[in-house]
């Protein structure tokens, strides 16, 4: 089903889009404010930074994994959800599993807007490079564009778009 009338050039949204857009927005803010406010949040970031820091001040790792684990999976069952209504649920859903590689590396490892920074940044670009370059190239851009833009970051700026320069002092 497509939502009424077009938007300016000729954009057309689905409501399966609109949908998927709204429970994935709703989903980073929730996650975003459990690990900023909840003391649990709080301590899934420590243990993150310092597994034997957070475990000196009584943080019990085992079950702060068990919490990463269960929240992994949790939003990992939401995007199978939100694709597999999509495009249905078959082999080539993992391709679209693994342009989660270079949104993760252009944002940065350890930054959520980062990462949705990289998501944006890898899909206007997959579009416009195979509009503007497919054609010189032959096509099908579209399909290794994300890849080509993650090594060329990891050769420039390894730590991402937004994520934090690790200095090691000796």
């Amino acid at each position: 089903m497509v939502l009424q009338g077009t938007f300016e050039g000729g954009l057309l949204l689905s409501q399966e889009d609109l949908v998927a857009a709204l429970v994935s927005a709703a989903l980073v803010v929730v996650l975003a404010i459990f690990f900023q406010k909840t003391a649990t949040g709080r301590a899934l970031r420590a243990v993150a930074d310092d597994h034997q820091a957070a475990q000196s001040i009584g943080i019990p790792l085992s079950r702060i994994w068990v919490i990463v684990w269960s929240v992994a999976g949790f939003s990992a069952l939401v995007a199978g959800i939100i694709w597999g209504s999509k495009l249905g649920v078959q082999f080539s859903l993992s391709l679209v599993a693994l342009k989660a590689l270079p949104v993760v590396i252009l944002g940065g490892l350890t930054s959520i807007p980062g990462a949705i920074i990289g998501g944006l940044l890898i899909g206007v670009g997959e579009k416009l490079s195979e509009i503007y370059l497919g054609p010189m190239l032959g096509g099908g851009i579209e399909i290794w564009f994300a890849y080509v833009l993650a090594l060329v970051f990891l050769l420039v700026r390894p730590q991402g778009l937004f994520g934090e320069k690790i200095i090691d002092r000796v």
